[in-house]
């Protein structure tokens, strides 16, 4: 799957302003993701053997994803540690620029468990992570996230006059800290690189259940995601308490939106209704819980489109519907003149009840009429904004 073709580029492109590598000092959501086939002004700084270097596949959305591969020999002398560095888009003055955080994917090639750390040159002095972020030996493709709020940095004399005026940037892998890595053997990727100004929340964009025999498959997607190391699949039926049966990791720091999907044996479960949310975790161990969602533990035996709730909204509200079937279900919305507004849905989907979301920041108040089609099933509903 080549990134430039797909949404793992093209979404970011369309929510969010990025800068790709071409600015010559550090702005908010600056994003290198390497797909020019260059490294984007990440170096060694002098020479060196195992200098990094572009590759062209296999990156954090496989086939023809590039990535920037970064190599240490050991030993003693010039390519002996585990460091990458940039001295051109990523310096200048952060804390004008807000950026708060460094976030990217990495993946460990090598046998050696490495202890990753940002590092930054200027006027203060040398500074870098208080605390390593660990990646595993032979580990995949991970999001990690680095703080450079100057609370979490160490080193120099003066943190602010650093932040202000950063002439170097470095990735390093080092055990007890500093600013010139450690003597390893291993070979590292990274990938898309960003600039964080402030966190972004993980926005949940649906969230929804299916049944089908003894399986319920769980839906969701997200709009923006910030440091969202996993989602936590937790369930509960009758009076019993939330237990967590699953879990599906995250993508880290993106605006793109993104897809997870999960499915839950009930075979042993005789309850009439089962419920179920979502724990998101953060890279810092923080949580939060989405809202809940519940499926019949029987087969849906009608089509029924339910009444939007809340009613009236302002300026979302959920839609639930039900198929007795595996059908293409279009959902749209008309406003009180018959022209339609939005499609929210069009795609096949498994016998179940499910539910959509419906967000209408930007719309005028007053009467809307949504629509399902499912096979010969037409029903009509209708709803009120109110701002």
């Amino acid at each position: 799957m080549n990134k430039k073709l797909t949404a793992l580029n093209y979404l970011w492109l369309a929510f969010f302003p990025v800068v790709i590598s071409t600015a010559l000092a550090i702005v908010p959501n600056q994003f290198d993701n390497f797909e020019d086939g260059t490294t984007q002004g990440w170096g060694s700084g002098g020479p060196n053997p195992n200098v990094p270097t572009n590759i062209a596949t296999g990156g954090p959305a496989g086939t023809d994803d590039n990535y920037l591969r970064v190599t240490s020999n050991g030993g003693s002398g010039a390519g002996s540690k585990l460091v990458v560095m940039n001295s051109t888009q990523w310096t200048g003055d952060y804390l004008a620029a807000g950026v708060t955080s460094v976030s990217m994917h990495v993946r460990n090639f090598g046998s050696t468990t490495l202890s990753m750390r940002i590092a930054l040159q200027g006027p203060g002095g040398d500074f870098w992570s208080v605390n390593p972020v660990v990646v595993a030996a032979s580990s995949d493709w991970q999001p990690i996230s680095f703080s450079v709020q100057a609370a979490n940095l160490t080193g120099g004399a003066n943190v602010n006059s650093t932040l202000n005026g950063v002439s170097e940037v470095r990735i390093l892998h080092s055990v007890a800290g500093g600013f010139k890595g450690d003597v390893v053997v291993s070979q590292i990727g990274i990938d898309n690189i960003s600039a964080a100004a402030q966190p972004v929340p993980v926005e949940l964009n649906s969230f929804s259940a299916s049944i089908l025999g003894t399986t319920v498959k769980l839906d969701w997607s997200t709009a923006t995601e910030t440091n969202n190391l996993r989602f936590d699949v937790q369930r509960k039926y009758d009076a019993i308490e939330w237990k967590t049966v699953g879990r599906v990791n995250g993508n880290g720091t993106t605006t793109r939106t993104q897809n997870y999907s999960f499915s839950d044996d009930v075979s042993n479960y005789a309850s009439s209704k089962i419920y179920y949310r979502l724990k998101q975790i953060d890279l810092d161990g923080s949580f939060s819980y989405s809202y809940e969602i519940s499926v019949d533990n029987n087969l849906v035996s009608s089509f029924e489109l339910e009444q939007n709730y809340p009613n009236p909204f302002n300026p979302s509200t959920k839609i639930r519907f039900n198929i007795p079937m595996i059908e293409k279900v279009k959902i749209e919305v008309f406003n009180a003149v018959g022209n339609k507004v939005v499609t929210l849905l069009n795609e096949l989907k498994e016998a179940g009840s499910h539910e959509i979301q419906l967000k209408a920041e930007n719309w005028a108040s007053g009467v809307y009429y949504y629509k399902i089609s499912a096979g010969s099933f037409i029903q009509t509903k209708k709803m009120l904004l109110i701002r």
